[in-house]
């Protein structure tokens, strides 16, 4: 029995009851965050723009996520596009898990009626799969240009659907195999509206993927590990292990890598520094004009997605070290308020990006290869002295460092309350927190209604 297979029967037959309390907690956090993510990034232009580009109404404040009328997979797109606007969401297995399978799951589940501990289920789910893909490939697939959300995401999108569908092994291997030719997405639009789009697509692909597999379309029971299969094609040195037996239901993906809570709204890659500097500023204060030279000691493969190095607007400067430097340096931040272009292109701040200097390491590290073992910061000063950050290996909201319920609430708020004010930020935020009571989508209360009771399976 191969590894498609394998997959195939773990997603057919995992049940709520099976699930470690942990994971519930996993899958909370994680709905909770993109959640949010999706409020905020709902108004942005890239939202409203592939709104228009498929003849869906959407045209800005006046169209709440409430009123969005739309097929299940075309939601699952603009929902995905709006959880990954801003860049603000969760992080995990080298992407960004839940911005991929919140937005498939809300859409599937407002399509069949499912009810909280089924959507959870279905994270699970697909959590599980893209962790079984991640351990499998050591090298990162950034090195190779493909961003790993929309390439790995789109199969787990695949099993997150197809357990909410009750698939049986059979058609849930048969939506896996469809699932791995229709992922797609580079690094090499980093910076750009297609960056989130390709998250989108992901999320909207998974259920297309298990509608075009009921339908009757095949697919190879080796889609995932042949030869010439997606693990293969999509890796940087082709050393892929596809022969060990995968150990689901036992060695829990989600318990051993988690979640990470970003609290900065750019490129995760630099999180750790943007701590590093932050907390230097606050012990030893220095003025932007004093500081002569920047060293950002951080990993290959995050310099690699960091690769915009002269920004000149908001959404650039999400994939830039150097303005997240200059950012933290200048305003002691590096949040919304620092993400617009009138800040970008402050003489201060552009002067500071040119005084970055990247130095990248080999070494990986062993919990999240796609990083250096810790990131580190030195800021050269006019006089000839120097400060030196702490080595950082893990950023706050690190799932190695939790994050706390008051914590979340925080990020909640700033997010949600523009849009639904106080009451109703608290409102949406308690009815996440019962998602296992939850009887519906109906629950969020600005999702559109549920059309059609859960099917028994």
């Amino acid at each position: 029995m191969g590894l498609t297979v394998d997959m195939g029967r773990f997603v057919a037959g995992l049940r709520y009851d099976m699930l470690p309390a942990d994971a519930v907690k996993t899958v909370k956090l994680g709905f909770t965050d993109c959640t949010a993510c999706m409020v905020t990034g709902w108004n942005e232009p890239v939202t409203r723009t592939a709104a228009r580009g498929l003849g869906i109404v959407h045209d800005g404040a006046n169209t709440p996520i409430s009123a969005l009328q739309a097929p299940a997979p075309e939601r699952a797109l603009i929902y995905g596009i709006a959880a990954h606007a801003i860049d603000y969401d969760d992080t995990g297995l080298a992407g960004h898990p839940s911005a991929i399978l919140v937005p498939t799951i809300l859409s599937e589940a407002a399509e069949i009626g499912a009810d909280g501990r089924k959507m959870i289920t279905a994270y699970v789910a697909g959590y599980e799969i893209w962790a079984e893909m991640t351990r499998r490939d050591r090298d990162q697939l950034h090195r190779k240009g493909w961003h790993p959300t929309a390439m790995l995401g789109t199969i787990a999108a695949a099993a997150a659907v197809s357990s909410l569908r009750g698939h049986d092994a059979a058609m849930a291997t048969r939506t896996l195999g469809v699932a791995a030719s229709l992922a797609g997405g580079i690094v090499g639009n980093f910076g750009s509206m297609t960056k989130p789009y390709q998250v989108g697509r992901a999320a909207q692909s998974g259920l297309l993927a298990a509608r075009l597999a009921e339908a009757g379309l095949t697919s190879t029971d080796t889609a995932i590990e042949d030869d010439l299969g997606f693990l293969r094609a999509v890796s940087p040195k082709g050393e892929v292990d596809t022969t060990s037996p995968a150990n689901f239901g036992k060695d829990w993906g989600i318990l051993r890598a988690g979640i990470n809570i970003k609290l900065y709204p750019v490129c995760y890659a630099v999180h750790r520094a943007i701590d590093a500097v932050i907390d230097l500023r606050k012990a030893n204060p220095v003025k932007a004009e004093n500081v002569e030279a920047i060293d950002l000691e951080i990993g290959e493969t995050q310099a690699d997605i960091l690769r915009v190095h002269r920004p000149t607007n908001g959404l650039d400067a999400k994939i830039s070290g150097e303005f997240a430097m200059a950012a933290a340096i200048v305003a002691g931040a590096c949040g919304n308020a620092e993400l617009t272009d009138s800040f970008v292109n402050r003489p201060d701040v552009q002067d500071l990006i040119g005084k970055v200097r990247v130095v990248t390491t080999k070494e990986r590290d062993d919990h999240e290869p796609a990083h250096s073992p810790f990131d580190r910061v030195t800021l050269h000063l006019r006089d000839g002295g120097k400060l030196t950050t702490e080595a950082v290996k893990r950023p706050r909201g690190h799932f190695q460092r939790g994050v706390e319920t008051e914590a979340m609430w925080m990020k909640f708020e700033d997010c949600v309350k523009p849009t639904l004010g106080e009451r109703g930020a608290r409102a949406l935020f308690d009815a996440v927190q019962d998602l296992d009571r939850m009887g519906s989508v109906d629950g969020f209360g600005i999702f559109p209604p549920a059309k059609r009771a859960a099917s028994a399976a």
